[in-house]
């Protein structure tokens, strides 16, 4: 064959290889062009390797910040949708059900809110075992259109004086759905990020993601300042408590468009199988029990304190400590914002301390001085007795919330993951969650105790801790 002559002109590239006069020589780029080029078979010009590495890490890091967004976007919605419901029930009661008796409206109101905690678990197994068998990407989309469509509903449905009994059963659909995605949101988007990002950086990623919540906590409560010192009892109670829901379907289809075009996490194609919907359900129960009530324990203790000391505090303040309306939304503003900044930060240190010794740090921590806090706080209530009380349990419990989603998702195979964590996640919000509310209040009455959701986390923290104890067995997780 005769040889092809490769010109010493020829283009820059960072390395070369060739055969020449029957040996390689890599002639770099800084010697490319003075390099006395000989003849190169034209076979071997196929062989001529050109790494492109550097493109390709700035493509995977391009990646890793869409799926972060998409996450945290994802997160942060569905626990704004969450709050903001709660405050607005009033108002809403207001307007999408029959006029005449208030305390019926606001009990329907609040059936309404209770019904997303049974439809979460249907929802959660659903879109999880949609994400295991047809991919996370998806599931992602499918919940934020879910998201999308629930907010359009509240933001535009008339009320019931306009349309009457159509009012409430599309208000009673808008809550259906957001139920369903906030059921999928935690498994698939959590699954997706960390399987998405390298191992070493699992705690940060994690508590990133993890500071959602706090998030939608802080937005949460700006818009409960804006409701309760900017607008007029008019303005809100005609068409000011639809803004909340406004600002969020902004975003939404925000988060759509990312979710929509994210590439398929390459743990899943690489461990996508052909099982049925049944089977997949089957083995999760036959040969992952052990790893389900490990995943509930966790699920239990960091819904049942988040919602005792986040959802409830409200109520607390106002009921128990009879401080002003507006202390639990600047109390809110600023743990939120200070768990927005911390959870993060104590995902990195889970990194180098190890996610199971942070874990069993914020625990112990909790335990101890929960109670005491409580009893300082409630002898003379004060403004910022609160503030600071609340303070201290959001940097406590930052350093548990930075870790949960890394713990539960790696408790499962790759093929079951979504699945796994949406049916141990959703139990737990749905039993302990729900019920942490309904339980505190009666016991409440019961015991004529301030310190009751102390005690009550102390309870719940303490059982499932040693449940954690007993149940996991180390090194049992799945790595990939």
């Amino acid at each position: 064959m005769q040889p092809l002559q490769v010109d010493h002109q020829a283009p820059s590239v960072p390395a070369a290889t060739a055969r020449l006069s029957g040996k390689k020589r890599v002639v770099p780029i800084s010697g490319m062009r003075s390099a006395v080029m000989k003849s190169v078979h034209i076979e071997d010009i196929a062989q001529l390797q050109v790494p492109l590495q550097g493109s390709e890490d700035s493509v995977q890091t391009v990646h890793k910040k869409r799926a972060l967004v998409a996450a945290i976007i994802g997160n942060a919605l569905e626990w704004y949708d969450f709050i903001v419901y709660g405050f607005l029930a009033v108002f809403i009661a207001k307007q999408f059900f029959p006029p005449g008796d208030d305390a019926a409206a606001l009990l329907l109101t609040f059936a309404t809110f209770a019904l997303s905690f049974v439809v979460r678990p249907l929802g959660g197994v659903l879109i999880g075992l949609y994400a295991d068998r047809f991919g996370r990407r998806p599931a992602l989309s499918f919940i934020m259109a879910s998201m999308t469509v629930s907010m359009l509903i509240m933001v535009f449905v008339p009320s019931y004086a306009s349309i009457g009994v159509t009012a409430t059963v599309l208000m009673v659909i808008a809550r259906i759905l957001q139920a369903l995605s906030a059921g999928g949101e935690f498994a698939s988007a959590a699954t997706y990020l960390l399987e998405s990002i390298p191992a070493k950086k699992r705690g940060l990623y994690s508590g990133l993601y993890s500071s959602g919540p706090l998030l939608a906590t802080v937005m949460a409560a700006l818009v409960g300042l804006l409701m309760t010192q900017v607008m007029t009892p008019e303005s809100r109670d005609s068409w000011g408590w639809r803004v909340p829901f406004a600002f969020g379907l902004l975003i939404a289809p925000v988060g759509y468009y990312i979710r929509r075009y994210l590439p398929e996490s390459e743990a899943f194609e690489k461990n996508v199988g052909d099982r049925g919907t049944m089977e997949m359900l089957r083995i999760v129960f036959r040969e992952h029990r052990r790893a389900l009530m490990v995943a509930l324990s966790l699920a239990a203790i960091g819904t049942s304190v988040q919602y005792v000391l986040l959802v409830y505090a409200p109520t607390y303040a106002v009921r128990e400590l009879k401080l002003p309306a507006n202390v639990p939304f600047l109390a809110l503003l600023v743990c939120g914002a200070i768990g927005t900044v911390l959870t993060p930060l104590l995902g990195m240190v889970a990194d180098r301390l190890g996610a199971k010794r942070q874990l069993h740090i914020s625990l112990a921590a909790l335990i101890v001085m929960i109670v005491p806090l409580y009893v300082w706080m409630t002898s003379g209530p004060t403004t910022a007795k609160f503030i600071i009380c609340s303070a201290i349990f959001t940097t406590v419990t930052s350093a548990s919330n930075a870790v949960y989603p890394k713990l539960m998702a790696y408790l499962f195979p790759p093929e079951l993951r979504s699945t796994g964590m949406a049916i141990s996640y959703n139990l737990s919000a749905t039993i302990f969650g729900g019920f942490s509310l309904y339980a505190i209040t009666v016991m409440l009455n019961a015991v004529q105790s301030p310190l009751v959701p102390a005690f009550y986390v102390v309870a719940v923290t303490a059982v499932f801790w040693i449940f954690l104890v007993v149940l996991h067995r180390p090194g049992s997780d799945f790595k990939v």
